[in-house]
This record gives C-alpha cells, structure tokens and sequence, in this order.
C-alpha cells in the first residue's frame, strides 16, 4: 500500500517560513510543499528557487486556500496576521501549525482558544497547533515522564535558562511573545498546572546592550521574572541573558550584569508593552494543550 504524501501550504517567505519550507521540502518524508503564499513575489520566488521547488505562489492565505488541495498549512507569517490566517483556517477546518504568538491581543487570543475548542467538538481532532517544540523533544519527554512519575518526589523549584540565536532588531514584546512564551508553556505542561500570575521584571540599561531604541537610548530589554504556580510554590524562570539583554545567541557576546529594577509600562523606553501579552502567553498554552 502507498503511503500517502501530505500536501502542505507555507505562508511567509522570511526567516521563519523560509525555514519552515527548507525542512518540510528537504529533511522530512511523507511531505511536499506544494503552495508558497507570500505577498512579496521575488522573495517567495527566491525561496522556490533556493531549493528547486516547483510549487504555486500565491499572495495571500486565502488565494492559496482557494487556489490549491491542501492536507495541511504552516503559517509563519508576521505576528500582526496571526490571528486572521487561525480563524480562516479553522473556518476551512484544515489542519494548521501556527507560529507563536497566537495573537497580539488578549481578546482575539482567548476568541481563537474558544474557536480551536469548539472545532475538537465539531472536527473531533485538534486542527491548530502552535509553534512549541519543546513538548515533542525527546529530552524534554524524559523529564515530563520523570515528573509524572513521582520517582523523585514532587518538584519545588524550577530554575529555566533559555538561549536563542542572534535575532537583531528584536523588541522586548517580542522577547516575551515570541521567546520567553516557551517557558510559559513548557512549565505548564511539564508540572500539569495552571499559572496564578507572572511578573516580569525590567533591567536598567547597560552600556553594551547589543540593542538601540529609536530615540537613540539604549534599549532596556526585560529580565528574568518571578513566576507563580496556582500551587503555590515559586518558579525563578531565568532567561539570563536572552530577556537581560535583547538577544543572546553563539555570535553574541553577554552583556555584563546591571542590576534589575520593577517594570514600568509607563517608561518611554518599555516601548509601549502591552500588559495583555499574559493573557496571550495563557491562551496559546492552553490552545497547545488541546492540540497536543
């Protein structure tokens, strides 16, 4: 019997989608990209020929969905698009892996956790799932299983380090979004409980700060925060470096420490933080719970 090849549609050709066409074409059996929408034709068109991909090319998610059969879609679009790309999908009830973040806003965050719980209801299968990894990597598997387990008692403490690559011009909501989120989530889903609140703290500027905010101040990324489970029982989520200083990566040297100070979202350099980027964070933990 032959195995069927699932037929996968990518939206956005930058680093993301770029990547995400790479792997699906190259590195995974079972799997052809046969749709590329990217509004932007010579950068789609770049990326098609990067890895000699005959594929159609589309401007938008809804062409491509209209203009192709699809088993599946990657939606690696900018934040901003999102929540749109989600709803048309589930509308379509085609089964799609979003990057993070679900939203950019708290209300449009807990619509789409509604919507994904109502299409399990209808579909009796996930169809959206978000961009955290980390629940299918194996080492991470090891330690949920230990947990569950019991083999060495209830866990007290977290302490959670997190590195990224180099991303320049990354702003600190984008850190806690994008990056940071990853712990939301993987805490979460590793101790099987729910958060009763999550502070993050601001650190003070620091003269090698590998950012620049645009009135020519050095860029004040947030720290590591001082998170909380329902339980109780306090979880030091460190990201050192990453959150301390913009963006930590193998090419990027760390900053040296500066101390850290409480957030203030009404400092003109918190670059206009949305408080709401909790609720999000929640939402998209929860909308991965259901997928995985």
């Amino acid at each position: 019997m032959t195995e069927k090849i699932l037929k996968i549609g990518v939206v956005g050709a930058g680093v993301m989608g770029s990547g995400h066409v790479e792997y699906l074409s190259q590195d995974i059996p079972g799997v052809t990209v046969v749709a590329l929408a990217e509004p932007d034709e010579s950068l789609r068109q770049a990326v098609l020929d990067r890895w000699n991909l005959e594929c159609a090319g589309f401007s938008s998610l809804e062409e491509m969905l209209d203009g192709v059969e699809l088993d599946g879609v990657v939606v690696a679009s900018p934040d901003r698009f999102h929540a749109e790309s989600i709803k048309l999908c589930l509308s379509r009830k085609m089964p799609t892996l979003c990057e993070k973040p679900l939203a950019q806003s708290s209300e449009d965050a807990e619509e789409l956790s509604e919507l994904a719980q109502q299409s399990l209801k209808d579909v009796g299968r996930p169809l959206v799932h978000l961009g955290f990894m980390r629940r299918f990597d194996p080492p991470f598997i090891e330690v949920k299983k230990l947990i569950d387990s019991g083999e060495l008692g209830a866990v007290l403490y977290v302490n959670a380090s997190t590195r990224n690559v180099s991303s320049p011009g990354i702003k600190s909501t984008e850190l806690l979004t994008n990056i940071a989120i990853h712990e939301v989530d993987t805490l979460r889903w590793l101790l099987s409980d729910e958060w009763s609140d999550l502070t993050v703290l601001k650190g003070r500027s620091a003269s090698r700060s590998p950012c620049l905010c645009a009135r020519g101040k050095l860029d004040r990324p947030f720290s590591p925060g001082l998170c909380q489970r329902a339980a109780g029982v306090d979880e030091n989520a460190q990201r050192r470096g990453l959150i301390k200083f913009g963006h930590r990566g193998r090419r990027t040297p760390r900053a040296p420490s500066t101390g850290w100070g409480p957030l203030n979202l009404n400092d003109p350099y918190s670059e206009g933080v949305d408080p709401s980027w909790r609720q999000i964070s929640s939402a998209s933990s929860r909308l991965a719970t259901i997928s995985s």
